[in-house]
């Protein structure tokens, strides 16, 4: 199958590229020049004819890209202004570039951010409403109404998957600070990526994908339905040290929870 990866330098496709490389042929795209490997293209998601001169003969797309550079509670008009231009002007080229080059399928990486606004001890179902928390959510959030809008007006098969933050589990230093008890193993998400690649006959799913958990409250039994998602790591376990959620948000500023 070839696959194009937007945002593939990132944390998510630097770990996704290995597990895709030996049986599917990628396009890799980044901002960023890469040398000396022919499956890498320059590429400005937030251009869509560069995107389209990417996306010809592609068979599923893979759309990781955002804008990064900060985190947490960083919530400055500059990078905001970045936001909106690559989560969201970039995530509509990428699904009008593959309608125009008729790919078949999206697997949009969407945020648990997006339903962050279910505070503990709400029990959250896998495709519940939106209540997304900070202006990342809210770029993610309108991410998701891209992609429900490329499926159901122009038949694209569009798989929406909110995630969580990801751990790397060989990296011993990642055990320092305390986590989330949503945070997902990065073997855990890779799983599910290439579940979402086998999957057939959907127009439009949203599921959540997170880490097992003494005190997980977000629902995965769609991921295991459809995909037959089943995390095969629990950070606990492992030596990792789970933190309080947020009870409340207040002010300007919104804590980013994946």
């Amino acid at each position: 199958m070839k696959i194009l990866l937007t945002g593939a330098t990132g944390t998510i496709g630097s770990k996704l590229i290995p597990a895709l490389e030996n049986e599917h042929d990628l396009v890799l795209l980044s901002r960023r020049k890469i040398q000396d490997d022919a499956r890498w293209r320059q590429v400005d998601v937030t251009k869509i004819e560069q995107v389209m001169d990417a996306m010809r003969g592609c068979e599923t797309v893979i759309h990781l890209a955002i804008a990064s550079g900060q985190e947490g509670d960083y919530e400055g008009d500059d990078f905001n202004e970045q936001r909106f231009e690559i989560n969201v002007k970039g995530t509509y080229n990428v699904f009008e570039a593959a309608r125009r080059a008729e790919v078949k399928r999206v697997i949009y990486t969407s945020s648990l951010t997006v339903v962050w606004g279910y505070l503990p001890p709400t029990f959250v179902e896998g495709d519940a409403p939106a209540k997304p928390v900070g202006t990342y959510a809210l770029t993610k959030h309108l991410g998701e109404q891209i992609a429900e809008h490329y499926a159901k007006v122009h038949g694209l098969s569009v798989l929406c998957m909110r995630i969580p933050k990801p751990v790397d589990i060989e990296d011993k230093t990642s055990k320092v600070t305390p986590i989330l008890p949503q945070w997902i193993a990065f073997p855990d998400l890779v799983q599910a990526y290439l579940l979402a690649l086998k999957l057939q006959n959907i127009l439009f799913e949203t599921i959540t994908l997170v880490g097992e958990s003494s005190r997980r409250r977000w629902d995965i039994s769609k991921a295991e339905q459809l995909l037959g998602y089943q995390p095969q790591h629990r950070l606990e376990d492992l030596g990792y040290t789970l933190r309080d959620e947020p009870q409340s948000y207040t002010g300007p500023n919104i804590v980013r929870p994946d």
